[in-house]
C-alpha cells in the first residue's frame, strides 16, 4: 500500500511539474517564432481551403514538400500512379508547352558543381537529370491529365494505374 501511495504521489509532482513548465514564460526567440506562426495563420487558412477544393482521388496524394513551390500558381501534387502515355514526357513538353498551361518549376536546389553536367532537363532548363527522369514534369504532366489538358497523351489500351 505505502508502494502504490509512494507511486500516486510521483505521478502527481510529475502532473504539477508539467503543468508549471506550459504556465512558464517562453524565452525571447520562442516568442518571436510564435508571433511569427500567428501571424501566417490567415495563409495556412487560405491553404487549407484549396485543399479541400481538392477532389476525393487528388486528396489521396500527398502534396510535395520538395515540389511545393512552383512559379506560376498552386503547388502540384506528387502522385503515386501514372497514366500511361503513348508519347516520351520529353517530347509532349515540346510540343505542349506553348499551348498547355505548364507551370514552370524554381531553380535546381542541388550546388551546380554537385549535378551531372552531361544530363539536361529541358523542364528544369538546367543539368543535373535527364527530362525523362524528371520527378517535377512527371507530376506536372500527370496534374495536367487529371485535369483534361493532355488526354490525348494517354494511352487507353494499356493497364490502368501504372506505378513508377
Amino acid at each position: 500500500m505505502a508502494d502504490l501511495l509512494k507511486r500516486t504521489e510521483r505521478y502527481i509532482n510529475a502532473e504539477e511539474e508539467m503543468a508549471a513548465r506550459k504556465q512558464k514564460t517562453p524565452w525571447f526567440g520562442h516568442q518571436e517564432e510564435k508571433r511569427e506562426h500567428s501571424q501566417n495563420a490567415p495563409e495556412r487558412k487560405e491553404k487549407r481551403k484549396e485543399r479541400s477544393d481538392l477532389s476525393k482521388e487528388d486528396l489521396k496524394h500527398k502534396l510535395s514538400r520538395h515540389e511545393g513551390s512552383t512559379k506560376g500558381g498552386a503547388p502540384i501534387l506528387s502522385y503515386n500512379t501514372f497514366a500511361p502515355l503513348l508519347d516520351t514526357r520529353t517530347r509532349i513538353l515540346a510540343v505542349e508547352q506553348d499551348k498547355v498551361p505548364f507551370q514552370w518549376p524554381e531553380k535546381l536546389r542541388t550546388p551546380a558543381e554537385n549535378r551531372n553536367v552531361e544530363k539536361y532537363c529541358r523542364y528544369h532548363r538546367d543539368h543535373g537529370h535527364d527530362t525523362e527522369e524528371c520527378r517535377q514534369l512527371k507530376n506536372q504532366i500527370e496534374d495536367l491529365i487529371r485535369k483534361g489538358h493532355l488526354r490525348k497523351y494517354v494511352d487507353r489500351d494499356a493497364p490502368q494505374g501504372r506505378r513508377e
